[in-house]
């Protein structure tokens, strides 16, 4: 995200302020209680696609069940059981009931992921409790996602970890092979909370409660690893986040497992800045395994319109980093989203969102040759609106840079907000 302290709140509209953490008072070393299905052995949930020309959906695993729903053939679900010739199931639209195994047919999976391969990894968000929105964007995109990032726990002041293990996610993931890391934050209440994460950091020990918090949590659950994303960090703080880092990496490599970090995309160090002087990506550089870059907010909701993330700007950023890591541990952050400014603010939008404006006003939107993203403009009630988004043409320029430079891969924000043919373009030109 770029910008200042505004960037970061305004940011915090994609970053989901949900209330599913809960919060302590207190120091504390535990990690909240999974619910039942974590730990039980199972192969679901599954990703499934209706082959018959029409599937009823009935409340229960019987042909005696009511209909409750339908879906036509090629739609995707999401396998979450299975009784005798029945298969439970969600659909797009979060209907959640039993069809005939004889009408679905399991997906062919990816491969398991591997060292020498390109990441394209999704950031997984829940708005609520099994939000479907994520969770079928995933299903449908299992042969082109080879990592998952769910958006699920926090660190308090004393570093006490707490949160959510999403168990439907991390299962799908695991049947194609595909790698999970555990993302942790900084969030309190509604925003990533410069309070909370100073305390934490300048306190030695409730930095080593955190670190040791975050390995037993990896190992207990079986991530691959950890992705910090802590933001809204004093600039103050630089030493301390460089020691956090050091702290982790010396705990989590012994046990193979990967310490990365969501970081603000920079083109200079501005040591003072209160987005990114924190970030000493010179110093953090032997404690990361990979780096995810967040390409994107170059125009935010808070300031004036322009492109969400310009393919001049993206290769700056990637310039600059490539000063302090080797570009095998460097990964672009790829926005899914937009934003449509009208009387000197902006509203993001998911791809949905844009596509119904698109409709609803009969536009056709323009390219920008420089920037190498789509625009439009219209007007509402008399009211200029200004939009500028992403989609997978515009990803298909930043892939490419990925491979002029040889960097790792991609990671996208977030899972079920983007154009949905971004995923077949990554694989295209990355694996």
């Amino acid at each position: 995200m770029q910008g200042n302290l505004i960037t970061t709140l305004i940011a915090l509209i994609f970053y989901l302020t949900t209330g599913i953490f809960g919060g302590n008072s207190a120091p504390s070393d535990a990690v909240s209680s999974p619910p039942p299905d974590i730990g039980q052995t199972s192969k679901y949930p599954l990703a499934g696609v209706v082959k018959g020309q029409q599937a009823n959906i009935r409340d229960a695993s019987s042909s005696s069940g009511s209909v409750i729903g339908s879906v036509t053939e090629g739609s995707s679900l999401v396998i979450l059981d299975e009784k005798n010739d029945w298969y439970r199931v969600q659909t797009e639209n979060g209907t959640d009931g039993w069809v005939a195994k004889w009408m679905v047919s399991t997906k062919s999976l990816a491969p398991s992921f591997s060292n020498s391969q390109s990441m394209i990894a999704g950031y997984y968000v829940e708005n609520y409790q099994d939000d479907p929105v994520g969770q079928t964007a995933l299903a449908k995109n299992l042969g082109s996602i080879n990592t998952v990032i769910p958006f699920s726990y926090k660190v308090d002041q004393y570093g006490s970890i707490s949160g959510r293990h999403y168990s439907k996610p991390f299962q799908l993931a695991k049947s194609s092979g595909a790698q999970t890391l555990a993302l942790v934050n900084n969030i309190q209440g509604s925003n990533f909370d410069s309070n909370t994460i100073h305390r934490m950091l300048s306190n030695a020990s409730s930095r080593s409660r955190a670190v040791n918090g975050i390995a037993r949590l990896l190992v207990e659950k079986g991530y691959r690893g950890v992705n910090i994303d802590f933001e809204n960090i004093r600039a103050s703080d630089r030493i301390y986040l460089t020691a956090f880092f050091r702290e982790l990496a010396a705990t989590l490599r012994p046990k193979n497992l990967l310490v990365t970090a969501s970081v603000p995309a920079k083109t200079y160090d501005d040591k003072s800045s209160a987005h990114s002087g924190a970030f000493d990506y010179q110093a953090l550089a032997p404690y990361l395994d990979m780096v995810m870059i967040m390409t994107y907010d170059e125009h935010y909701a808070g300031g004036d319109p322009g492109p969400v993330a310009s393919l001049p700007w993206v290769e700056k950023v990637i310039n600059y980093t490539m000063k302090s890591f080797p570009p095998q541990k460097v990964v672009l952050g790829i926005a899914a989203y937009g934003y449509d400014w009208s009387w000197g603010k902006g509203k993001a939008l998911q791809n949905k969102g844009i596509q119904n404006l698109i409709k609803k006003y009969q536009i056709a939107p323009k390219w920008h040759s420089e920037y190498k993203v789509p625009y439009f403009t219209y007007k509402s009630w008399g009211v200029t609106h200004q939009v500028w988004y992403e989609n997978s043409y515009s990803a298909s320029y930043k892939a490419d840079l990925v491979k002029k430079y040889g960097l790792k891969g991609v990671a996208v924000w977030r899972l079920g907000y983007e154009d949905p043919n971004i995923w077949s373009i990554l694989r295209q030109k990355l694996q």
